[in-house]
């Protein structure tokens, strides 16, 4: 890129932690002919910023102080339409692409830096920012005074102190005045009561364009709501004067008011109804759950009594029989386990759940956890992973059930291989379970409760009762322990990943 490619030198700031990076991108952008400012500090930037008002801020993903994205956020709370140029790390972090679209970045470059690349970017975001923006103002602009002319907006024109010397028609019909009334100032949108006055001024001592939605009370004595446009424009004698353009759109707000109210109305009326129905149907779940449990844990006695006495004979087919009966033991079991975990879905949802803290060993309650699974264990690689003790203090039995339904979850969905991790220092633990299956493609739905996968939102397509990771979220945060569902880099699938404190009563 050319020095004399872009008439006017810009204002460029450039962040970036590392010194060596940072000389390098300093040397380029001072060959453009730009003014150059830079820091590796992203407190010092921001203090950078504030004095000389960058065209371009160029910015990396990591810097001392603050993250990029944090400063990205600061700038744009000072400067909502800030040229940004992000400088993004090899392995892209998902979460922060996703907070640089929301703070709306205009430009990325991926590391190590290109410094052909930077030229271009720098080059189009200066044309896009710059010229572009000073040419689509100025034509916005005109065209606004064309649309007030054309649409017969009630049109004011005032002298440099604001003081109307001239109205046209629609001016008096829409406010209620003469002619001379109008002259005369009593409805006057450049001194109006109503709204902070020195903000318009200041606007428009500036040469800039004010708009505004404004408050007065015409001859029918209710509020009339007006949007004005103010233009700062020179007359004959090259002095200050004002084209303000008025419109009253009191009819179209209250008319959006009263649908607003109604749209409010009718959700509330919604609400109530979705109510009346969870009602229902958490009273015909409870019954049914409770009913269901009575003869499944008959089924589930019978059978293992059915086992034991089988085992004691010998006779033909008494192996097949075994087998038969320890899958009508293991399905009993399994739908037993499903009611419970409605009933407790429910009771979280409804906050009926008490917590009972203890102390005790996390690493001996996930072998607990693993022991329950036997024979749906034999055929899947189980790797753990647990450097030293972890003594936690929270509800036992509550983390045994976080614990149930992520086994559980990770049995169903993968592919051969599952992994759990624990670490912990003396304040904090970390625990991790994780699988070799499609994992999650899109996590939006997965903790709500009766919400399952599907195409849309999970590659995971095992039948369920789209309870468990609700149970596991709702424990989570009664517990207040954070849960992240994340892609596995190990083993390819899903990885749930729960921190919190090992004391909960700290």
């Amino acid at each position: 890129m050319k020095a004399n490619s872009i008439n006017s030198k810009l204002n460029i700031l450039i962040t970036e932690a590392d010194s060596k990076l940072l000389k390098k991108l300093e040397a380029w952008v001072v060959t453009t002919g730009h003014e150059t400012y830079v820091s590796d500090d992203g407190n010092i930037a921001l203090e950078l910023f504030d004095a000389i008002s960058p065209d371009i801020v160029l910015v990396s993903q990591e810097l001392k102080s603050l993250s990029g994205i944090e400063f990205i956020e600061k700038v744009k709370i000072k400067n909502p339409s800030q040229a940004v140029i992000l400088i993004m790390e090899n392995e892209v972090d998902s979460l922060v692409f996703k907070r640089s679209i929301d703070f709306q970045v205009d430009k990325y470059l991926n590391k190590p830096v290109e410094p052909s690349l930077l030229f271009r970017v720098i080059e189009e975001l200066a044309i896009e920012k710059l010229w572009h923006k000073e040419f689509e103002d100025q034509k916005k602009m005109l065209q606004n005074y064309k649309d007030a002319i054309d649409i017969s907006f009630s049109v004011s024109k005032h002298d440099k102190d604001g003081k109307i010397f001239d109205v046209n028609d629609s001016f008096c019909k829409t406010t209620g005045l003469t002619y001379d009334q109008a002259i005369a100032g009593l409805i006057n949108p450049l001194n109006n009561s109503n709204i902070d006055m020195k903000v318009v001024w200041d606007r428009l001592k500036e040469h800039k364009v004010y708009r505004d939605r404004q408050t007065f009370i015409f001859e029918d004595k209710r509020d009339n709501i007006i949007d004005v446009i103010a233009v700062p424009i020179l007359n004959d004698n090259e002095e200050n004067e004002y084209l303000v353009f008025s419109n009253d759109v009191s009819e179209i707000v209250y008319s959006a008011r009263k649908i607003k109210q109604q749209e409010i109305d009718t959700k509330l009326q919604k609400l109530e109804h979705i109510k009346e129905v969870n009602k229902i149907k958490d009273s015909f779940l409870t019954v049914f759950t409770h009913e269901l449990k009575t003869p499944l844990n008959a089924i589930i006695n019978f059978s293992e009594y059915v086992k034991k006495h089988l085992l004691k004979e010998n006779f033909k087919k008494r192996d097949k029989l075994v087998e038969q009966v320890k899958e009508i033991h293991a399905s009993g079991w399994h739908m037993l386990d499903m009611i419970t975990n409605l009933i407790e879905a429910i009771k979280l949802r409804d906050s009926k759940i008490e917590l009972n803290i203890s102390s005790f060993s996390l690493n001996n309650l996930i072998q607990r956890a693993l022991l329950k699974y036997g024979d749906d264990l034999k055929d899947i690689r189980v790797i753990e992973s647990y450097k030293t003790e972890c003594i936690i203090a929270c509800d036992e039995e509550r983390m045994l059930q976080i614990l149930n339904n992520l086994i559980s979850n990770a049995v169903k969905y993968s592919r051969g291989i599952i992994a759990i991790t624990l670490k912990s220092n003396h304040k904090e633990f970390v625990l991790e379970v994780l699988d070799n299956g499609d994992g999650f493609l899109n996590k939006k739905n997965v903790f709500l409760l009766f919400e399952q996968s599907s195409e849309d939102d999970m590659t995971r397509t095992a039948k369920g009762t789209g309870v468990g990771l609700y149970i596991v979220k709702s424990l989570c945060d009664k517990m207040g322990f954070k849960i992240e569902l994340l892609k596995s880099k190990k083993l390819g699938g899903a990885r749930v990943v729960i921190r919190g404190k090992k004391d909960t009563k700290q």
